[in-house]
């Protein structure tokens, strides 16, 4: 604001996040009875300086008070629930490998059994088990079918 005097000098505005915020202090800076307002109407701030509050409090020694029993409490069990479903989660992880690693196991046994009995009919159904076959009942072969034609040239 621009002029002179005990009211502009207690004004004061700064850009926000979401608008300008306008904070009040008394005359020649001092701090009583402050109170930030945005632009929308709605209080800000801790009571002090018009500085918007954080939600940390401070002590009667001047410190800033980080942590309240009961947001202690609240994070432990948060942290409890946390641990607790990721070991659940490790313990089912070990248990699907270890179901995996079974399922594998059994599909290479069953295609070993599979490429055995495969080479095995093979083998039963091959032109050489068929001829001796043949051979062994008495059967005897025709030569070739298809006589080869010689063209003159």
């Amino acid at each position: 604001m621009s002029g002179s005097g005990p009211v502009a000098d207690s004004l004061r505005t700064r850009p926000a996040g979401s608008g300008t915020v306008i904070s009040r202090t008394g005359v020649k800076g001092s701090s009583s009875g402050s109170m930030g307002v945005t632009r929308q109407g709605h209080a800000g701030g801790n009571g002090r300086n018009g500085s918007p509050s954080n939600g940390r409090k401070k002590t009667a020694t001047g410190k800033v008070k980080l942590w309240s029993p009961w947001k202690l409490i609240l994070f432990s069990i948060a942290m409890g629930i946390a641990g607790s479903m990721y070991l659940t989660h490790v313990f089912q992880t070990q248990n699907t490998l270890r179901e995996v690693q079974e399922l594998r196991r059994d599909h290479e046994r069953a295609h070993r059994i599979y490429t055995d009995t495969r080479r095995n009919f093979d083998r039963a159904t091959g032109p050489s088990e068929v001829y001796r076959r043949a051979e062994s009942m008495g059967m005897v072969t025709g030569g070739a079918m298809d006589p080869v034609i010689v063209l003159p040239k």
